[in-house]
């Protein structure tokens, strides 16, 4: 076995009995990591708040046909990749507001010779600059949903269409007729009290090569982007969610705790960021 390969390794386990073992942010202190972002003129807030709204796809039918769900960000990266069984209690989900990609971005999905992309609805967007995306994923429809969040009239809501198209291309008119599409609403607004940082993606990547700074985050970094560690409630062993850096050097992306079925380290750009969270005070 190589040395690189080693070292995954040890950081493998390393990060997997801090996680499993350990306080939150065990060994590195708050002061820390702040003055170094601060170092390297990125903007620190003490938190934000949120109180999103969402579309969702449950389709009920256990006989339906299994599905790739590609969650595709607005800046063309691919963040998670996976088969999807529809079933009573599992379902897609979407942003409520709207979303978009840019053309040449997308032009490597619309393309393809299998019949394009389900998620970008390109058909009705002839002209401009940009096609409707449906950044999605999957949730669980469980208890905690149910009590986290309210049903909603989909008509206040202006990312259902580019969803519903989306679902229709995935599945078929009549399954998503049958199963329509339903919005919901997080019941109150939530604060998140951890640390969120604000900046470049050229001077973010550097602040991510610390060693203290990817201990703090539980993440492993290198020059194309990082890898983001948690163990989810109930279980034993960590996953790990992959971040890629895009390639405009000046975008503004934000680099966050994300709080839910397990504590991760996410970053988006600051664009989608600020479309349905706000920023606590500046530290």
């Amino acid at each position: 076995m190589g040395s690189c390969g080693l070292k995954n390794i040890m950081i493998w386990i390393r990060i997997w009995i801090r996680l499993l073992c350990g306080p939150k942010r065990a060994g590195v202190s708050r002061r820390l990591v702040i003055e170094r972002a601060q170092r390297n003129t990125l903007e620190v807030y003490q938190g934000y708040t949120e109180q999103p709204v969402r579309c969702i796809c449950e389709i009920e039918d256990g006989n339906a046909e299994a599905k790739i769900v590609e969650t595709i960000m607005p800046h063309g990266y691919v963040e998670m990749e996976g088969k999807f069984k529809p079933r009573k209690g599992k379902a897609l989900v979407t942003f409520g507001r709207s979303q978009y990609i840019r053309k040449d971005l997308a032009r490597r999905f619309v393309l393809r010779p299998d019949g394009g992309c389900p998620f970008i609805h390109d058909e009705s967007a002839v002209d401009g600059e940009v096609y409707p995306l449906a950044q999605t994923w999957t949730v669980n429809l469980n208890r905690r949903f149910y009590e986290t969040f309210e049903q909603i009239d989909e008509s206040t809501v202006d990312g259902l269409r580019t969803f519903k198209e989306c679902m229709t291309k995935l599945f078929s008119s009549s399954e998503v007729d049958k199963y329509p599409i339903r919005c919901y609403k997080m019941r109150k607004e939530q604060v998140n009290p951890e640390l969120v940082f604000v900046g470049p993606r050229d001077l973010m990547a550097v602040f991510l090569q610390d060693s203290d700074v990817q201990t703090y985050f539980s993440i492993s970094a290198n020059r194309h982007g990082f890898k983001s560690w948690s163990i989810p409630k109930g279980k034993w062993f960590p996953r790990a969610k992959n971040f890629s850096w895009g390639d405009d050097m000046q975008e503004e992306v934000v680099l966050f705790t994300r709080e839910g079925n397990s504590s991760m380290t996410v970053m988006v750009s600051r664009q989608q960021f600020m479309v349905e969270k706000q920023l606590g005070v500046k530290v």
